[in-house]
């Protein structure tokens, strides 16, 4: 669908993208991800062909038919105040020439209900769900969100997500999205492209990441008193966390090993978990996660 090959660009004398090569096969899911000022945006400009860059980039379809083939939304959308959600969705239907059912789209979507409201009336999660619908009504090959749910509530966000991932099995539509959010991405990308500093860090799909860091290996966390713990740190590798958890990396083959040592030791509140791709983003990049859920490079 999309073939990105040695993309560099330059505000000035600041190199903001480096070299950038990926692929995007037709009919999946494929996140780019970083930190605010990693290049993601200016990545999707590129794209769009809405500034000059160096390189080449190739499009399944001819390259005049782009802003035909590809829809785009960031997240977040401006929208006439007086405007009413059937009035926006007609004036598109108008301006793309297409024969969409503009009603069918509304029920799809769960807002057939507020089609004669204005679209400041509604919600962060429905104007949302509105500017996806909008995308649709071109009948696009390829859609491209931009931080979509970011300042959504967590319920909010979800429901995108299943109507992300509804609009790509269904459709067949290709998606390309950034974000901030490693649950997001976990959930909803195929493959991932983590780029910082406009450079490719990391390519691969999620399992593969996960895998690449931490191989096949599991996590326990616990509570257990000093003496024990020093006891127990003769037979593995203890690593602490700032609230004096301790915890263990183990092969799922020594599980019920380990499981019986802690439990002769009297360990408390133990969790076993496999790792994530959070896990695995955090540790080769050094990020952390704020109170909003976002990434932040530190």
């Amino acid at each position: 669908m999309l073939s990105i090959k040695s993309i560099n660009k330059f505000y000035g004398k600041t190199q903001v993208l480096n070299n950038i090569e990926f692929e995007v096969e037709k009919g999946s899911i494929f996140a780019i991800l970083g930190h605010n000022g990693a290049g993601k945006s200016t990545l999707i400009n590129c794209i769009m062909n809405l500034t000059n860059y160096d390189g080449e980039i190739a499009y399944s379809f001819d390259k005049s038919q782009l802003y035909k083939k590809v829809g785009l939304q960031m997240q977040s959308s401006s929208f006439e105040g007086g405007a009413k959600v059937k009035d926006l969705c007609l004036l598109y239907k108008r301006i793309l020439k297409t024969n969409v059912n503009i009603d069918e789209l509304l029920n799809e979507f769960e807002l057939l209900d507020f089609k004669n409201n204005y679209i400041t009336k509604l919600s962060g999660g429905e104007r949302q769900k509105l500017s996806i619908l909008l995308t649709l009504i071109g009948d696009p090959e390829m859609i491209i969100f931009d931080e979509i749910t970011t300042g959504l509530d967590v319920v909010a966000r979800r429901k995108i997500w299943n109507i992300i991932k509804k609009i790509n099995k269904d459709r067949g539509i290709t998606v390309v999205l950034t974000s901030h959010f490693l649950e997001e991405i976990e959930f909803l990308a195929d493959n991932v492209f983590i780029i910082e500093k406009g450079t490719k860090k990391i390519k691969g799909t999620v399992k593969e990441i996960i895998n690449n860091t931490f191989g096949q290996k599991k996590l326990v966390s616990f509570i257990l008193d000093k003496g024990n713990a020093k006891e127990l740190s003769k037979q593995f590798d203890l690593n602490t966390d700032e609230e004096g958890r301790y915890s263990i990396e183990f092969a799922p083959s020594n599980e019920g090993h380990v499981l019986n040592v802690l439990s002769k030791l009297g360990a408390q509140d133990i969790l076993m978990k496999n790792y994530t791709f959070e896990d695995a983003f955090l540790k080769n990049l050094g990020y952390v996660i704020n109170q909003k859920g976002e990434t932040q490079y530190v």
